[in-house]
């Protein structure tokens, strides 16, 4: 248990601390982790005493984020690397603080420096011709936001398409998460690259192997979930968990 002076943020995950029945104690309702009080009486009544009114403000603020997740895995396990501290800052910083598509999206879009990852107004061209190897995955009825090239010796042919309803993963053959049928994040941290496999599935993952940032894949781990509860608002929560720690039966 970790001791604080001022009970703002938590350092972990960047998500806002809240109170606990116990007056000393603080938790951060987003990665679990506790916090001890350690501050003058001053500091500590004005977080004990924070207005009703803005409480309930942040509890209607549209999607809150802690009810997005059922934590399998304490959010420092999955810190253990450098690249995977830069994917969890990443997925943390987009589901806490950004928490809607819409900002996700543009923040995706303004720290996109590196090639292979397309939408509409870059390399649109590109986007369409591998939605031509989806064969009949995508539709008219799919808004397409995002195209992540993964085909390091066949350019065009490997990817994901992440749609306003499902994500599409081309390999061998295509493979489809509807948002409905999306109930876990996976995350493989214990290699040298970053993994998130959506379903535990190899065959439906983000990873790094294939090239791009850490920061992008954990960012659109966080979009594809804001995604799935703008989609349907009442469907359970989304499973994050440690991969190499998994237990298919949980499901």
């Amino acid at each position: 248990m970790k001791k604080i002076v001022e009970m703002l943020k938590c350092p972990n995950c960047n998500g806002k601390l809240e109170n606990t029945d116990n007056p000393d104690i603080m938790r951060c309702p987003y990665c679990g982790t506790e916090f001890e009080v350690e501050g003058s009486e001053e500091e500590v009544k004005q977080v004990e005493e924070e207005p009703l009114t803005k409480k309930k403000a942040d509890d209607e603020d549209g999607f809150k984020k802690k009810e997005w997740f059922d934590y399998r895995v304490e959010y420092k396990k999955l810190l253990k690397g450098k690249d995977s501290k830069e994917a969890m800052k990443a997925f943390a910083y987009c589901t806490n603080e950004l928490g809607t598509s819409e900002a996700i999206i543009k923040y995706i879009k303004r720290e996109l420096v590196e090639a292979g990852v397309y939408y509409k107004g870059k390399k649109e061209e590109k986007m369409e011709a591998f939605i031509k190897v989806l064969k009949g995955q995508i539709t008219a009825e799919d808004n397409v936001i995002f195209y992540v090239n993964t085909g390091i010796f066949s350019s065009g042919k490997h990817g994901f398409i992440v749609t306003d309803k499902k994500i599409v993963f081309s390999g061998r053959k295509p493979h489809v998460i509807d948002y409905p049928n999306l109930h876990k994040l996976a995350f493989d941290m214990d290699s040298d690259f970053v993994n998130v496999r959506l379903n535990s599935s190899y065959d439906t993952s983000f990873s790094t192997i294939d090239g791009g940032s850490k920061k992008i894949y954990g960012a659109m781990a966080a979009l594809v979930s804001a995604l799935a509860f703008e989609f349907e608002p009442d469907r359970d929560k989304i499973i994050v968990t440690n991969f190499n720690d998994d237990d298919e039966d949980d499901d």
